[in-house]
């Protein structure tokens, strides 16, 4: 399936939202990368990546998408998140800041469900963050 074409979906789904924050979305990198799985999981993947990024950056900011052979990367200017906890942000309901709970509107669930299709689809996620730099996520296939 079109690495590509799905994460150009995801763009065209979520532009509405990025437009209220007047944040910057962009996709860069090879239109013919190819993967094997299941379409509809990896669209749900992507999609939760790309509003996770679009609700934790700061209106003005940037989230970019880079896909490569086997290999798509969402990168935002956002909020960052703090190092302690990384290890718990795939975790089913956790959130970083409870207090912007309201504000973002969020369930807890985005990168929960991010990791359970990385674990169907047997990939690697890696996660760098700097509390107020931003965030990038990588899942290669």
């Amino acid at each position: 399936m079109e690495l590509w074409k799905i994460s150009s979906s995801c763009i065209e789904e979520l532009t509405l939202n990025a437009n209220k924050k007047n944040i910057q979305l962009s996709l860069d990198g090879d239109p013919s990368a190819d993967i094997k799985g299941n379409s509809k999981l990896i669209f749900e993947m992507v999609y939760n990546l790309v509003d996770n990024a679009i609700r934790y950056t700061e209106p003005g900011g940037r989230v970019n998408i880079l896909v490569e052979p086997r290999v798509i990367t969402v990168k935002d200017t956002g909020i960052g998140i703090p190092e302690e906890s990384l290890p718990r942000v795939f975790e089913r309901f956790y959130r970083v800041d409870k207090s912007r709970s309201k504000e973002t509107g969020g369930t807890g669930l985005g990168l929960a469900i991010v990791k359970h299709v990385a674990e169907v689809h047997h990939t690697k996620i890696e996660m760098k963050s700097i509390v107020g730099v931003g965030t990038e996520i990588k899942v290669e296939f």
